[in-house]
């Protein structure tokens, strides 16, 4: 579950004074707390001094399941829950009437079970309420609750932070749901209809009537009132960390600003300039950011860019003083870096001994600036470090905020968000998270009030972007801070070094397109693997195994039998690449199965190769990538595939569990996995899945030769996906996969051939399908379909694959709808050629207008269509791009493409 809030100054003011009242009696740290506060309306308390006695004034039986442990707590005992034990408070919902809050101190465990509760009583059905991680994405949590009708309520999900104590509350008003984190009010939804009682007692450590949801960490203080709190100075909060919490939050306010800059350094590529100054403290900030032909200073107020303010050394919190120590702008001379300008600013802290490097890159070409931050320790002892932003940064002339969903499962039905900022209440906040588990892309866009905007991405499976309205008279003002997600507590021993999430800025002038035209070739030549960049005859047209070799039509358990005839029919139609998916193993490693593949894998794999096709398999396992022995394991598990069955490719999938994992340990663990794997096999490349398109972020990207771009593969899903992820990735790493997952699914007659493969072919193409002999029970291939398709590869590798590699692209259309027309256009100005997919999906409208973009404005074109719908034609880029050109196709599920070239 997840949506897109809003919340208001009043709110954020509400969180902060609420805060500021709990600090004003709050404990200091190490005392046992206020005991003496109004215990009005207590209905459960729960201390877990070595047992389970409720003290409040009308005592509930509570009983343990599972293997519940008492160990040392905030002050005395507290309960440990091993993630398969909880507490039956026996407390029945109707206790707690219209209004009521529910709080604890609890200290997560570095893991959680998906969907893990730390308290709650929900089902199904819509009743009950719970505080629940949101589903793997791990320890973060949101509040929710039933209204009835299978409808549930919630708020944004926070992260918590594991390892540490930290005071939670949720809280029903009147007219509002409230999840509250150290006494600061950190995410709310307004909605008046009443909590729905639920069946189930109150349980501690669970929520629900699933036992596999259950807590791992310690919980302490666990009390239930009924009536709204909004002051928790009861709770004995530490004003240190509650301040942490307001500082966490994104302030509605602009801050202040930086001291006068004593030195600055200026870098730029071909549309973005980016300066960046240092104060007489050292304190760093950014005082110029800007596209030099839109001449538009996004920065009216430099703001410090702050690092680490704390850290943690022998179990006792440190306030961290950096300092600049020195900084190098440099001209980079390695080639194979793609030179360009490189500062490096190195900050260093004297208690603990910690150096910070910053470092900013800006390359030949269009694109964006890249900054990079590592942190080392150089103490004796070992430094615990919380969240470090990439990117904080207060700015001006935001009139639109774009964001893109990754589509990674079942496309979103929006898929491609424009939020308002002009009209925007000061305070309104906006969230993009990433994680391998979907959501969005870590990529967004702002719009200017001019043809110009600003954009920013983060290289990184695991994060957020985060932005707010501001208060004041810049308007639109936002405040956008990128980088941060729940778990990022990173323990470093003495001597050791981590980086930190990279990421990218860059300024555009133009419009949507424009800006993710400059982005797709600064990714092709810098961020995507060498291969693709160097060899010409990529994006390879792929044909996935998964519906011709099933046992069964739809299995999950490939056969020898049916993959020769596959290979015999599907080489001469000139395809390039097969790739065997799941199940063709026999247990926990990759052995091949004896019984279904009696020649084994390397037989299979040199039967392709000497049909001129690449061979591809795919492996997965359940190991946890933030573990270095596991990933080891995981590392010679894949390796098998290349040396010992010669695979010229692996496919990730999440069968057997995360390919990733949502965490940032994981996230740095499986990128130093791909990196090893790329560094020691030969021609390593990898095929990015993980229950389709759900590791979409530009560090996969910069791994993968390919991504398996959703995970439903109907003709109207694959153009969805891509047109969404073509806004921030180059298409020829986005792979269309058209098929069905029970492997019954073919496509009909010459025009449904070119219908579905020019559907999967806006990118990097694979068709998911049966043979074309229909060997696997689906309807045998006519000649004249076998004759389509085949013309149909050999039209995309002469004509289509050089403009999706090199061109530019345009979203022309609206996004594909399955009623109405669709198409992208790609246009290659260096010479002068283009090509339009045109889709009509449905029977009406017979007639579109295609207006194209980009064009030279002084130049002919020569337009063709490959079909023979419409004769050839001249005309010049004013007409088409003003005028449009009007396109007729009878029938229903018709494609056409139109090339265009300028008249030399």
């Amino acid at each position: 579950m997840k949506m897109t809030r809003r919340a208001n100054i009043r709110r954020w003011l509400l969180g902060v004074s609420l805060a500021l009242s709990s600090l004003a009696g709050a404990a200091e740290p190490g005392s046992s707390g206020p005991q003496d506060f109004d215990r009005s309306k207590l209905v459960l308390e729960l201390r877990f001094d070595g047992n389970l006695h409720d003290s409040s004034d009308s005592p509930h039986p509570c009983a343990a399941r599972g293997q519940l442990a008492f160990l040392e707590g905030r002050h005395g005992q507290c309960a440990s829950f091993d993630g398969g034990s909880w507490v039956d408070t026996g407390l029945s919902q109707d206790a707690l009437g219209e209004q009521f809050t529910v709080e604890c101190w609890v200290h997560p465990g570095p893991q959680q079970s998906q969907h893990a509760d730390i308290f709650g009583n929900h089902v199904s059905e819509g009743l009950g309420f719970v505080l629940q991680q949101n589903g793997a994405n791990t320890n973060e949590f949101l509040a929710a609750y039933g209204a009835g009708g299978g409808r549930w309520v919630l708020t944004d999900a926070v992260p918590l932070s594991p390892g540490r104590w930290q005071h939670v509350a949720l809280v029903k008003a009147r007219d509002e749901l409230r999840f509250y984190l150290n006494g600061v009010l950190v995410a709310s939804e307004r909605d008046a209809a009443p909590v729905r009682p639920s069946p189930m007692p109150v349980a501690v450590g669970l929520g629900y009537t699933d036992e596999r949801r259950c807590f791992r960490g310690r919980i302490d203080e666990f009390r239930i009132w009924s009536k709204a709190l909004t002051d928790f100075a009861h709770a004995g909060i530490d004003p240190a960390a509650a301040r942490e919490t307001l500082a966490q939050a994104l302030e509605a306010t602009p801050r202040p600003a930086a001291g006068p800059l004593v030195r600055s350094w200026t870098l730029a590529t071909d549309d973005t300039r980016l300066t960046l100054g240092a104060t007489a403290d050292g304190e760093l900030a950014l005082s110029e950011l800007l596209c030099p032909a839109a001449d538009w200073n996004w920065i009216s107020n430099p703001v410090p860019f702050g690092l680490w303010p704390v850290a943690d050394v022998g179990g006792q919190r440190q306030t961290l003083r950096w300092r600049l120590a020195d900084a190098v702008l440099a001209d980079n001379q390695d080639d194979e870096a793609g030179g360009g300008q490189e500062l490096t600013l190195r900050f260093v802290s004297s208690e603990p001994p910690l150096e910070a490097v910053s470092q900013w890159r800006a390359r030949p070409g269009p694109g964006p600036i890249q900054h990079r931050l590592v942190i080392r320790n150089d103490s004796t002892q070992p430094v615990t470090l919380g969240e470090q932003p990439t990117f904080d940064l207060d700015l001006t002339g935001a009139v639109a905020m774009w964001n893109f969903h990754s589509d990674g499962g079942t496309p979103d039905p929006v898929g491609v968000y424009r939020h308002s900022l002009a009209a925007a209440q000061p305070g309104s906040r906006y969230s993009v998270r990433t994680a391998p588990t979907g959501e969005f892309i870590p990529y967004i866009v702002l719009e200017a009030d001019g043809p110009h905007g600003l954009y920013l991405g983060l290289e990184w499976s695991f994060c957020r972007i985060e932005a707010v309205t501001l208060a004041g008279d810049a308007s639109p003002a936002l405040r956008v801070r990128a980088g941060n997600r729940s778990d990022l507590r990173v323990e470093l021993a003495p001597g050791e070094t981590c980086e930190l999430r990279p990421g990218f800025l860059g300024a555009y002038c133009g419009d949507l397109d424009d800006a993710g035209n400059r982005l797709r070739r600064w990714l092709l030549r810098y961020r995507v693997p060498d291969i693709l960049r160097q060899d010409p005859s990529y994006p390879k047209v792929q044909w996935n195994a998964f519906g011709a070799t099933g046992k069964t039509p739809g299995g999950w358990d490939p056969v020898e039998s049916k993959y020769y005839p596959l290979i015999d029919d599907i080489a001469p139609l000139g395809f390039e690449e097969v790739m065997i998916d799941v199940g063709w193993w026999a247990g926990g490693e990759p052995d091949s199965d004896p019984a279904d593949w009696p020649s084994g894998m390397k037989r299979a794999a040199d039967y392709a190769h000497a049909q001129g096709l690449r061979f591809g398999l795919y492996w997965t396992d359940n190991l946890d990538m933030a573990d270095p022995e596991q990933r080891r394991r995981r590392a010679e598990r894949i390796t098998r595939l290349f040396r010992e069955y010669h695979a010229d490719m692996w496919r990730s999938d999440s069968t057997h569990g995360e390919v990733v994992g949502a965490s940032f340990a994981a996230t740095r663990g499986f990128y130093e996995l791909v990196d090893t794997l790329a560094e020691k096999i030969p021609g390593f490349q990898w095929e990015n899945c993980s229950g389709g398109g759900r590791i979409k972020d530009y560090g996969a990207m910069s791994r993968a030769v390919k991504i398996f771009n959703s995970d439903t593969y109907s003709a109207l899903h694959v153009r969805q996906a891509f047109y969404d992820s073509s806004y921030a990735f180059h298409p020829i790493q986005l792979e269309g996969h058209l098929g069905s997952t029970d492997g019954r699914y073919r496509p009909r007659g010459v025009a449904g051939m070119k219908y579905a493969f020019r559907s999967t072919s806006l990118g990097a193409p694979e068709w998911f399908l049966d043979a074309p002999n229909g060997g696997n029970g689906s309807e045998p291939w006519t000649q004249e379909e076998r004759d389509v398709v085949k013309d149909c590869v050999a039209a995309y590798k002469a004509r289509l694959r050089p403009l999706i590699r090199s061109a530019d692209l345009y979203h022309i259309l609206p996004r594909p709808d399955g009623r109405h027309w669709d198409g992208i256009q790609y246009y290659d100005p260096a010479v002068g050629k283009g090509v339009t997919y045109l889709f009509k999906p449905a029977a009406e409208p017979s007639t579109e207008t295609i207006r194209f973009k980009g064009l030279d404005a002084r130049a002919q074109y020569r337009v063709t269509f490959e079909d023979g719908s419409h004769p050839p034609t001249v005309r010049s880029a004013a007409e088409l791009m003003d005028q449009g050109l009007a396109v007729t196709l009878p029938g229903e599920e018709r494609s056409e493409l139109v090339f265009f070239e300028v008249v030399r």
